[in-house]
């Protein structure tokens, strides 16, 4: 069967649109958001990929590094955190897994809005390419539209192209079983087991890989827990102070908002973690039957309908209740 009769019908024609720009493409930064999760990174990755495997240049970036969690994966080249430092000057930008331009950050920031650009994310929004883009909130993850592109370019999903697709998968459908999980999701990881992916070896590397530092700081955490109205809310403030104490990064929170919402009873969770004196950063969580994305854009966030975040311009006692306030205000 040609690679092509893989995509799904109602994916099929940007597919094809996509990777009719990505061959004219040359010397590309490729980037996603700031703080990138596996599906961030992954798709980084995934692209980077296909680009070597079309004989172009480029180059990756995020101003906030590869973190420590997913540092097992392998990328096709350095992740650059400073522009200056580029070999070269882009002259497109391939933007994955993001919507609004104020979430690259960086330089990288104002520069992505004066170059040609291809976006492919799957957040609700109406896209930033200019060459391109494919905007689709459907997809559980940004690498399954980004492997979708591969196939209608004729590339197989092998090797490490096929672990970074991967990576997006299992990370954003939880490892398959978010709401997103799809029959589509299915019959993709299938395509990747059947060309050779070892899946058990990736969530190996995925699930046994917890900091001491970040098993200290959930403990921590779990004694300032917050439950409200009867516990179907579940909430936590999370200082500077507390990932000091436990001398923990931004990046162990990865996975405790979720921790939270499993909790029996609850319908939402939430975590407001300060960054500095008057920035904080939200991340929600719900129930299928609850859209925590529309929460999140009243106060300039977005995402997906149950799992959505932003960041406020308030202290963290202000964040805290402006936070619990919108989500409170799902359940009234």
């Amino acid at each position: 069967m040609p690679l092509t009769d893989h995509i799904p019908l109602p994916y099929r024609q940007k597919a094809h649109e996509v990777a009719q720009v990505l061959p004219s493409l040359s010397r590309v930064i490729i980037s996603a958001h700031l703080n990138p999760d596996g599906d961030a990174l992954g798709s980084v990755a995934a692209c980077a990929y296909l680009l070597q495997q079309l004989g172009k240049e480029f180059v990756l970036y995020s101003v906030s590094g590869v973190p420590d969690f997913l540092r097992f994966l392998t990328l096709p080249a350095p992740l650059v955190t400073d522009l200056s430092h580029l070999p070269f000057k882009p002259e497109q930008a391939l933007l994955v897994d993001l919507g609004q331009f104020h979430r690259i950050g960086g330089e990288l920031e104002s520069l992505a809005p004066t170059l040609p650009r291809v976006n492919i994310d799957h957040h609700e929004g109406e896209g930033l390419g200019t060459l391109a883009t494919w905007v689709e909130p459907k997809a559980a993850a940004c690498t399954q539209l980004v492997a979708y592109v591969a196939m209608a370019l004729g590339i197989e999903l092998r090797g490490e192209l096929a672990r970074a697709v991967a990576l997006g998968l299992v990370t954003d459908t939880g490892g398959f079983v978010h709401g997103n999980t799809s029959a589509e999701v299915f019959d993709l990881a299938a395509l990747l087991l059947r060309g050779g992916l070892d899946l058990a070896a990736l969530r190996e590397e995925i699930d046994s890989n917890i900091r001491h530092e970040r098993f200290a700081l959930w403990g921590e955490l779990t004694g300032h827990v917050e439950f409200h109205l009867d516990g179907q809310i579940a909430f936590c403030a999370v200082s500077r102070q507390m990932l000091a104490k436990a001398h923990a990064e931004r990046e162990d929170l990865e996975g405790f908002v979720e921790y939270l919402r499993r909790l029996r009873g609850v319908k939402l969770s939430a975590i407001v973690r300060e960054d500095a004196e008057q920035k904080c950063k939200f991340s929600l969580r719900s129930q299928p039957a609850f859209d925590v994305c529309a929460v999140a854009r009243t106060m300039n966030g977005g995402g997906h309908r149950n799992a959505a975040g932003g960041t406020l311009a308030a202290d963290l006692a202000t964040a805290r209740s402006m936070v619990l306030e919108a989500l409170k205000s799902v359940l009234f």
